[in-house]
């Protein structure tokens, strides 16, 4: 019986199979149709060089999916086909569209680079790409129904992109076929899988239809026994006639019988109260409708029969039965009223006293029709509370659901630990069916040729014995070949009297949980761009070299690397460029190092080399020029060349120091070095540098809380007109007030702050102060005072100048033309259009724009007519220099310039008269310098300003 199910089940997966998939396959030759005029679309859109061939393929694909459409809506309409002919056409269908894909991928990725010059070899991956990824995925959508009408399409398609990877070696990209090549595996698996399951679905309703026509056929069983019912029903009532005939001979003994009847009747009560205990058990309520009378005779819960009109009965029923079951209810009774059934059958919910529903079954006959017309006179019932075995069916559905449905594998042995039963997941996870499973023992189906797993299941079983209960990780091979990670939980199920007799098992697949892990633990510990040790891993494994294997490693050298000017040509090269340059860095790092102990990737554009310094290596001075010589050759990003440069930093252990933090500390500091060098070179830790290194930590630290606590003032410089003498304004100059050093001169501490954020907090805390001067000197009735504060590269760059200029205009309320900022050369180079477009708002506040230090950096003509600035100031080391011919040329054509582009000319540093005036004759608008006063505090600056409102000549 078993084999003729299967042989029907997998008769009615082939067709729905083939049925499906001719449906489908209308779907697919549709997308073909739109993939195909999409890449065709592209091609001609962007390449507009016509291509015969290609123009072919185009054509002729459309007209040949256009055709099997055709095919398919005329011939195989549903329900109207052989189906050995439709699968054969299916097969011929799928071969021909899966060619057509391969002669188009042909023509893209062969022909038309060679055709088409502007099409290149990249444009033909993509579009092959394009047209094999998305073509499959169709595929997969709709041809999964069986594996060989999607593998009909598949190959063929993959083909010239397979022999792709062989032919064209040079020009290809290995990446790209790698990724390519892992998309078509998933792709290839998702196939199988999907069929699979579209296999699994079929099988499912087919052995649905099954129980369906069973069910059908036990309905058949149940009224052919209502038949025999009614024959003895009828032969009672034949028997019933017989016994009005002998009742005339019963009535002759019935002085003799009186005793026996006597005791009958005793009997009779008994056996009356143990049917009305048998129902009370059994929950069974019966009636007696005497239609006739419209009278009826129900029980109640205390089995009391009550008799009531039969309308007032049927009311009441009407107002405790469920809305839902009302119709369901009026149905069956009419039908059997009317003598359209049987047997009156119904079962529906009810509510009770409490409020609550029950399920009940009511099922009843008419035992009397009138003879004439057929109209029923009495009908007899019982009423059944089956609540409980509704609840218990519902409970055991949910229940098998859950089993069916759950996705951890679930299995149920007997006492003697042989399967019973077994859920889906947990045969997907041993590879085995539910008929290879049932009856063997636990272990029956897994590899028990190592001691250790023998071992394993014997402990197990054991421990199942003495305590009912397992639960741990196992790693089983399985005799179909599967082999996996689980974590299996058992437990022994007990009866009444604590005896085992079942054990349930719970199976979970850790496989994917223990990859995952292994893959954190990667992402840990390398980094994902270089797959080189991140710097946790890098300090980690440094630290066990210094510690763990101080026996066996003497010396050691820790270098740090820095790729030169990294920065500007991963803005050049973009956010992919500069990783693939990092790759390929670490590549070559890797190669070069092979005999390191470790290479690690830190951070950004910054590498790590752990090198053991022996006899048997090559020196560390030989082992970095061999790398420096790696990197002169080209790195080629994507089809150009870059060359790049190293900058080195060497450390030695333990020389240098024994601890981590210091040693790396050491490296950095040498390769801070050698990046101040210009890079392109390798430099050694000295001792001599430490002094230096605690000295610029302490004074950086102690800066962060002058600037904290308020100890930076600011000095004012005056400037004189030349003109007549008086005073245009003042240059704030900051001042440090150490609590215990004094007065620090600002060459001691601006250089570390323009090496970090500080120099910005500076120049903030400058601006807020010089306007507050400048506010308390217009409240004197000094409102010409025209004062110009230093600005640096880094606080244009940083985009908080404009915020800090406006706040101190409106925070003091005074005029933007009292400032004035000073602004070297070196300040315009980087981001230039940034830069003239910040000057540019600057200029809108009307803020003078002076060029500090001009003929000393990097002296461009393009600065002064590109950028908005209104005073030239020459630098203190060409007017100390005035005297001299060359010198007094270069300040003479300076003043002329400024002059002839209308600028204000500013001479800074004038220490003797001599320079006064020369500078005076060659019409120089303001003078700055000792000669005149040096730096002075706010207060001394008042007064000079209030002493000196004209200097006579």
């Amino acid at each position: 019986m078993s084999d003729i199910q299967d042989e029907y089940i997998k008769q009615h997966v082939s067709a729905s199979q083939i049925n499906n998939t001719v449906r489908l396959s209308r779907f697919f030759i549709v997308s073909i149709l739109i993939v195909s005029a999409y890449v065709y679309g592209i091609y001609q859109f962007y390449f507009a060089k016509p291509s015969f061939y290609f123009n072919l393929w185009f054509i002729g694909t459309e007209l040949l999916c256009c055709l099997c459409l055709l095919i398919n809506s005329v011939y195989f309409k549903p329900d109207q086909f052989a189906l050995a002919h439709a699968h054969r056409w299916l097969q011929v269908q799928n071969l021909v569209i899966g060619s057509c894909i391969a002669s188009g991928m042909g023509l893209v990725y062969y022909y038309l680079p060679l055709y088409n010059p502007a099409f290149s070899h990249v444009h033909a991956l993509i579009l092959s790409a394009l047209l094999l990824i998305v073509s499959q995925a169709f595929a997969l959508t709709f041809l999964t129904q069986r594996l060989t009408y999607f593998c009909l399409a598949f190959i063929p398609a993959i083909f010239p992109y397979l022999t792709s990877q062989f032919i064209n070696t040079e020009t290809s990209d290995p990446l790209f076929h790698l990724t390519i090549n892992f998309a078509l595996i998933v792709i290839l698996l998702c196939a199988n899988i999907t069929s699979r399951i579209h296999q699994r679905i079929s099988s499912l309703y087919s052995k649905n239809n099954r129980l369906v026509e069973n069910a059908k056929q036990q309905v058949l069983w149940t009224d052919e026994l209502c038949k025999q019912l009614q024959a003895e029903i009828n032969k009672s009532k034949d028997i019933e006639l017989q016994l009005q005939l002998n009742n005339q001979l019963l009535e002759q003994k019935v002085k003799e019988r009186t005793a026996d009847i006597a005791k009958m009747n005793a009997d009779l009560e008994n056996q009356q109260q143990n049917l009305v205990l048998a129902h009370e058990i059994a929950g069974l309520r019966p009636w007696d409708w005497n239609i006739k009378d419209r009278e009826i005779l129900v029980t109640d819960s205390k089995q009391q029969k009550i008799l009531k009109p039969s309308k007032l009965h049927h009311y009441q029923l009407q107002n405790i039965i469920h809305l839902d079951d009302i119709e369901q209810f009026k149905h069956a009774m009419k039908q059997h009223l009317r003598g359209q059934s049987p047997l009156y059958e119904a079962s529906y919910r009810i509510q009770n006293s409490n409020g609550k529903w029950k399920w009940v079954h009511d099922i009843g006959r008419v035992i009397a029709r009138d003879p004439v017309n057929k109209k029923p006179l009495r009908m007899v019932g019982i009423r059944r509370d089956i609540h409980q075995e509704r609840t218990d069916q519902e409970r055991l559905k949910l229940a098998a659901s859950v089993l069916q449905q759950a996705a951890e594998g679930i299995f149920i042995l007997d006492d003697q630990l042989c399967y019973i039963d077994v859920n889906p997941f947990y045969e997907q996870l041993t590879g085995f069916t539910h008929q290879h499973i049932i009856g063997k023992n636990l272990f029956d189906i897994t590899a028990n040729h190592k001691s250790q797993q023998r071992s394993s299941h014997y402990s197990i079983l054991q421990q199942l014995e003495k305590i009912g209960e397992f639960d741990g990780e196992l790693h089983e091979e399985f005799l179909s070949g599967k082999e996996q990670t689980i974590w299996m939980h058992i437990n022994a199920i007990t009866d009444e009297q604590n005896r085992v007799t079942h054990y349930i098992g719970i199976v979970s697949d850790l496989t994917e949980r223990k990859l995952q892990e292994q893959r954190l633990s990667y992402l840990e510990n390398y980094d994902p761009l270089t797959d080189l040790p991140n710097r946790f891993y890098y300090n980690y494994q440094l630290h066990q070299y210094l510690v763990s294997q101080q026996d066996s490693i003497k010396q050691l050298a820790v270098i740090r690397l820095n790729i030169d000017r990294f920065r500007p040509l991963n803005e050049f090269l973009t956010n992919s460029g500069g990783d693939e340059l990092l790759r390929q860095v670490a590549q070559r790092l890797r190669l070069t190092n092979a005999e390191a102990l470790f290479v690690a990737h830190l951070n950004g554009d910054d590498f790590a080399i752990v090198y053991e310094i022996s006899p048997i290596h090559p020196s560390i001075q030989q082992h970095c020029e061999h790398i420096s010589k790696a990197f002169s050759l080209p790195f080629n990003i994507f089809g150009q060349d870059h060359i790049i440069t190293l900058s080195m930093g060497v450390a030695f252990y333990p020389e240098n120091g024994r601890q981590l933090d210091y040693l790396n500390n050491c490296a950095e500091q040498a390769l801070a070095e050698a990046k101040n060098l210009g890079g392109n070179t390798c430099r050694f830790y000295s001792n001599n540098n430490t002094a230096l290194l605690e000295q610029g930590i302490y004074l950086e630290r102690d800066l962060r809380h002058a600037i904290n606590n308020n100890e930076l003032i600011v000095y004012y410089q005056p400037k004189i007109n030349f003109s007549d003498r008086n005073i245009y304004g003042f240059e704030a100059l900051v001042r440090w007030n150490h609590p215990s050093k004094g007065i620090i001169p600002p060459n001691l501490f601006i250089p570390l702050a323009e090496q970090t954020s500080l120099i910005s907090d500076i120049g903030r805390i400058v601006i807020q102060q010089t306007a507050k001067q400048i506010r308390y000197w217009n409240n004197i009735g000094f409102d010409n005072i025209c004062v110009s504060v230093n600005v640096v590269a880094q606080q244009l760059q940083r985009g908080q100048l404009l915020e800090d200029l406006d706040h101190a205009i409106h925070t003091y309320n005074i005029c933007g033309s009292s400032l004035e900022l000073e602004i070297t050369e070196s300040s315009l180079l980087e981001n230039s259009v940034t830069v003239k477009n910040l000057l540019n708002e600057i200029k809108k506040r009307k803020i003078h724009i002076s060029l500090d230090d001009f003929g000393t950096g990097y002296s461009s003509l393009a600065y002064l007519a590109d950028f908005p600035i209104d005073i030239l100031k020459i630098d203190r080391s060409f007017v100390s220099k005035i005297g001299q011919n060359k010198q007094e040329a270069i300040v003479s054509a300076m003043i002329a310039m400024g002059k002839a582009m209308g600028m204000m000319v500013v001479a800074e540093g004038i220490e003797t008269k001599q320079q006064l005036e020369y500078l005076q004759d060659l019409e120089c608008d303001i003078a700055q310098g000792f000669l005149f006063s040096k730096p002075l505090p706010e207060k001394e600056a008042t007064t000079y300003l209030e002493q000196h409102r004209l200097i006579p000549s």
